[in-house]
């Protein structure tokens, strides 16, 4: 096989613009041959738009009936539906790449989860942040230990403002029912993704969320998580789609120098020697005594690196390259978010991993709620 059949289920913003660069040649070894597309207006958008060779189909079930067709599914529809239409296709032979985030519950991801490994298909997520070049940049600093041992973590993002035409762009949109949360849920996956993918996963999580404080709904449009790592280090994670201001910082404080990203910017501050042994054996009382050097990078502007990630699916398919984000590395952004949101509800501080069935009982009597108030 020299190439990968592909077929995309949801032709709404991001299926559609996945289904173009497959088509368009643009995807590497991808190569479209079908779109699931519910409604009348994007089925026409398919056959204008689409070359006549690509299946143009109603529903999953009527895609399947052309199973031998294609090769990998692109799972790009609404955050709930995510687990069942990856079920599926595992359960057809087919691979699978997920838009973000898997699912709209932990439960349901971690079942997705092991149908993914018992199927022995490659299972990738479109976590497409982690090519960014300043995150892989962070991430070469961490792996190659330039800053020592992390003592404090700092995150600041208000990048992603949205207004009230958004959150009611979509009937599921912001919502306990439809979606499933809020930023935390939707734009926060992909902050959240690169979080976990620099630092890990935290031992536990305490979390303030101002539901609804810019909008009249009952999901979430700000939050700020606290976390505990091991060896003591801390973490704050503050994420809101409300703020005028764009914001984009992220603070490391290692013991051999600290790393300060704002938007496109790196600044490295880096120490000789590093502070536990200056703070053992320096005979002055501050910092008289330690050497600090400042660097500083700059990120040229990057084209979101979608067709990257699509090429990288299918290389991992014909040729077993390793995955930029394994599928099932998708419920680590979705955990924090539903430890947060539980953390909230509760006033409480929550140990990890996550009782995913603790959380699921506590998010229906939310959506029972949001339902009686209308």
């Amino acid at each position: 096989m020299q190439e990968v059949r592909a077929a995309v289920i949801g032709t709404g913003v991001m299926g559609r613009k996945y289904a173009q660069m497959i088509a368009e040649g643009k995807a590497g070894a991808l190569r479209l041959t079908a779109v699931v597309c519910r409604s009348a207006g994007a089925q026409q958008w398919a056959k204008d738009t689409l070359p006549d060779t690509v299946r143009v189909c109603p529903n999953a079930e009527e895609l399947y009936a052309h199973a031998e067709e294609f090769d990998a599914v692109l799972v790009v529809t609404p955050h709930k539906t995510h687990p069942a239409l990856v079920m599926q296709a595992f359960a057809h032979g087919k691979h699978v790449l997920c838009d973000k985030p898997s699912a709209n519950a932990l439960a349901s991801a971690l079942e997705m989860n092991r149908a993914a490994e018992k199927s022995g298909l490659v299972f990738a997520m479109m976590f497409h942040q982690r090519r960014y070049k300043k995150y892989m940049r962070l991430k070469k600093l961490l792996d190659d230990g330039a800053l020592g041992e992390i003592k404090r973590v700092q995150l600041e993002n208000s990048r992603y403002f949205r207004t009230w035409m958004y959150h009611r762009s979509g009937s599921w949109r912001s919502s306990w029912a439809g979606e499933g949360g809020g930023a935390l849920l939707n734009q926060g996956q992909h902050i959240l993704d690169i979080w976990q993918w620099l630092f890990g996963m935290p031992t536990s999580i305490y979390a303030v969320i101002p539901y609804g404080k810019y909008n009249n709904f009952m999901v979430d449009d700000e939050a700020t998580l606290l976390m505990e790592y091991p060896q003591q280090r801390t973490a704050t994670f503050i994420l809101s789609t409300g703020e005028g201001s764009y914001t984009e910082r992220l603070e490391i404080v290692g013991t051999k120098g600290t790393a300060l990203l704002e938007e496109d910017t790196l600044t490295l501050h880096t120490y000789t020697p590093d502070t536990e042994t200056y703070r053992r054996t320096a005979d002055c009382t501050e910092r008289q005594q330690l050497t600090e050097t400042t660097t500083t990078e700059q990120f040229a502007p990057q084209a979101e690196p979608y067709p990257e990630m699509l090429a990288n699916f299918a290389d991992a398919i014909l040729h077993g390259t390793p995955l930029t984000a394994p599928g099932v590395e998708g419920v680590r952004a979705l955990e924090l978010t539903d430890a947060a949101y539980l953390s909230a509800w509760l006033g409480e501080k929550l140990t990890l991993p996550l009782d995913a069935e603790r959380f699921e009982q506590e998010l229906q009597k939310h959506i029972q709620e949001e339902q009686a108030n209308g």
